[in-house]
């Protein structure tokens, strides 16, 4: 599946950004991680690791005094474009603030937030959008794999540990289509996958049909929340491993222990720097002590996305860790 900045999201951007972002350098444009649009304020965006300001000109810069500024009617307008002029057909999506677009790409919504009875009802206003610009790295994830794999047809409980933008998506995506389909490269035959894809940011399901490629004994849940989709796979879909994404909100560590009490194997990742992080959070903490992972593997950004840092056991002795 070809995705790109030029073919999946300037089409859903209103033509005035659309013209300035067409304005960039092919390599600068292809090699986008986010695109900002905040009312009032500079059109930004992500690139070589730094936050950035866009010009009227098509230029990337760190002057914000050359940006330019942003009109909430071109976020709103840019938003009717990316809900195909029907924002209500999309009010599930929204109101959990975000769209996925065809490709997989994600984008993030802020505004006025409609409230009634305790829960979130829709979102108003709209006055910002952030794209994260969706990459599959194939084969990003093949030295983890060897890692998280016991034998032929067995793996390890696994929690991926990495701060923001250090890959853990990209490479538990790669990692479940690797071990969805097998194959000799890395020894193993490939077993059921369910994924519940509470975000929509590992699949990335766009009308229901998975945008990235998870492998094609992948069943997945989408846009629902981790507890109750890991209850639906275990009852519908018989999976051999289930697959999630950043763990540790109350509840995840009943879940989970729902999961591994009925024989099938779990593969998770959670926001944090190091093992010790996660122990200041209640329910991370939990499942630490009552050994409920036999595998953590840290990752880092100091290599680019994805680095590979340190694998430990379940006992938290050191298996492998990086070489500066």
């Amino acid at each position: 599946m070809i995705k790109g900045v030029q073919s999946d999201i300037l089409p859903y951007l209103i033509p005035s950004i659309r013209a300035i972002l067409m304005k960039l350098e092919a390599e600068k444009l292809d090699n986008l991680q986010e695109i900002r649009m905040r009312a009032g304020k500079p059109l930004m965006v992500f690139y070589g690791g730094r936050d950035l300001f866009v010009t009227a000109n098509g230029e990337i810069s760190s002057d914000i005094r050359e940006a330019y500024m942003v009109a909430q009617n071109e976020i709103i307008k840019s938003l009717e474009l990316m809900s195909e002029n029907s924002v209500y057909a999309f009010q599930e999506e929204i109101k959990s603030g975000y769209l996925t677009l065809r490709g997989g790409h994600r984008v993030g919504l802020s505004g006025r937030v409609i409230v009634q009875e305790g829960q979130i009802r829709n979102i108003k206003d709209f006055n910002s959008l952030n794209i994260r610009v969706a990459r599959e790295v194939y084969g990003c994830s093949s030295k983890l794999v060897s890692f998280i794999i016991k034998s032929s047809d067995d793996i390890y409980n696994t929690l991926i540990i990495g701060p923001p933008q250090s890959g853990k998506t990209t490479i538990l995506r790669d990692a479940a289509r690797l071990l969805s389909n097998g194959g000799e490269r890395i020894d193993f035959k490939g077993l059921k996958i369910g994924i519940v894809d509470e975000r929509s940011e590992i699949a990335a399901c766009s009308k229901g049909i998975p945008q990235n490629d998870v492998g094609f004994r992948t069943d997945v849940m989408d846009s629902c929340p981790k507890a109750l989709g890991m209850e639906m796979l275990l009852r519908s879909m018989s999976p051999n491993i289930i697959v999630t994404d950043e763990i540790g909100t109350r509840g995840d560590k009943a879940a989970i222990m729902t999961v591994l009490n009925s024989g099938v194997k779990i593969i998770a990742s959670a926001h944090g720097y190091n093992i010790s992080e996660l122990k200041m959070r209640e329910e991370l903490l939990a499942m630490i002590k009552a050994n409920t992972f036999e595998r953590y593997i840290v990752l880092s950004s100091s290599n680019g996305p994805g680095t590979l840092e340190e694998v430990f056991d379940s006992q938290q002795s050191a298996i492998y860790r990086r070489c500066s």
